[in-house]
């Protein structure tokens, strides 16, 4: 009888702690939600009890002036202080002047891709939904854990860039202040903006792979036997409504839509990536390490910081994919599990629901391309270092054909 009333007991606290997390969970996601109306990313009414979303034009027209005006108004500031002061003929000043102008490009695009793909945006959420309902997912997957790691990933960043604009007020180390403060105030709009792009796609990414994670748990759990019951409840579980095969197929259309929304947004990041790399690394080599005794403290300090943000910014970016490769990974697990499975002694009905399920997977692979470019895995790095080495070079060569 104690015992009986110390398990109640228990649940009932479990249950209250479950509320209370879920009611936190459930605020957490409604500020989430408005910081991305607000940044121009979502033009959609989030209603939590119904994890629906409806389509607003009047939040779709503010998505858009918010996507453009942040990237746009930065880089007007700066072309205006550039042609108003006279640098003279230099290969850093006009660099610099090309980057800006394709900054103000590279930020418009993504946020304005994903805008113009609402409908394909609201897909794919509803395609979480349901994967998220399924018999499979509902009793384990692990909401805390998942919403957590998008939270700390959106905090990092954001606290990063947050750091970098501090110290850049603090220590301009130019004497265009009010220019400078101008500048950095358009780029906290358009970074922001980029950030919320960052976290959504992070988001889907990891909710993916956790996903895959729970259908290899369930896989390798299961135990087969000679009874003829049980190896027909088995092949239920894999065939049947809600089995393992239309699981899988749900992850597989979630792919095949992450591929198609996502592509562009991380080419476009990739490529703002290489070109801030390749210039910082140009303005390091040539303009503060071989004057660095003539520089004040917080000039130098400036030039460590702008490093040290595009370096957070690349490892950002392959936080993101490698959640697709490990993503990958485990979907390849998924196919050695089956495998195994069909080494086992079955009967003939179980043992085709088993094959057809391992040609399931062969046909459809869980894999991520950036537009069908190139896969998304860490060769991505090497590549981004083998490209900004090329281009570091070409730019000094200039350097010094025009000091000569």
């Amino acid at each position: 009888m104690n015992r009986q009333v110390e398990q109640d007991r228990r649940y009932s606290c479990k249950q209250r702690t479950s509320s209370r997390t879920m009611q936190l969970l459930e605020l957490l996601a409604r500020l989430l939600h408005l910081k991305m109306v607000a940044l121009g990313v979502v033009p959609y009414e989030f209603h939590p009890a119904t994890l629906s979303l409806q389509f607003r034009r009047s939040l779709l027209l503010y998505c858009f002036i918010i996507a453009i005006i942040g990237p746009m108004g930065r880089c007007w500031v700066y072309l205006t202080t550039f042609f108003t002061m006279n640098f003279g003929v230099s290969v850093a000043h006009y660099t610099a002047m090309f980057m800006e102008l394709l900054d103000a490009i590279l930020l418009v695009v993504p946020p304005c891709y994903l805008l113009c793909r609402h409908k394909k945006v609201k897909e794919l959420f509803v395609l979480l939904v349901k994967v998220y309902y399924s018999s499979l997912s509902l009793s384990i997957f692990p909401l805390r854990l998942w919403f957590r790691a998008c939270f700390l990933f959106n905090l990092v960043y954001d606290s990063a860039y947050g750091v970098n604009v501090a110290l850049n007020l603090v220590l301009p180390g130019t004497g265009i202040h009010e220019k400078y403060v101008k500048i950095l105030s358009w780029s906290v709009l358009s970074q922001l903006t980029k950030s919320i792009v960052l976290l959504i796609i992070y988001g889907t990414a990891q909710y993916l792979l956790r996903m895959v994670d729970h259908l290899n748990d369930h896989l390798a759990a299961g135990r087969l036997s000679t009874n003829t019951v049980y190896q027909e409840q088995i092949r239920q579980q894999h065939h049947g409504p809600a089995g393992y095969l239309e699981f899988y197929e749900q992850l597989g259309k979630m792919s095949e839509t992450l591929n198609d929304l996502y592509g562009v947004p991380l080419i476009t990041y990739f490529l703002m990536t290489l070109i801030h790399l390749t210039f910082v690394c140009y303005m390091t080599l040539t303009k503060v390490l071989t004057k660095w005794s003539y520089l004040s403290w917080h000039a130098l300090l400036i030039a460590g910081i702008a490093v040290t943000s595009n370096v957070i910014d690349l490892l950002c970016l392959m936080k993101i994919v490698g959640t697709f490769a490990r993503t990958r990974e485990e979907s390849l697990k998924t196919q050695k599990l089956l495998l195994r499975l069909n080494l086992s002694p079955m009967d003939h009905k179980l043992k085709q629901s088993i094959e057809v399920f391992a040609l399931q997977t062969l046909h459809q692979p869980i894999e991520f391309t950036a537009c069908r470019m190139f896969t998304l895995d860490y060769t991505v790095l090497f590549s981004i270092a083998a490209a900004v080495t090329n281009y570091l070079i070409i730019l000094i060569q200039f350097e010094m054909a025009i000091e000569q």
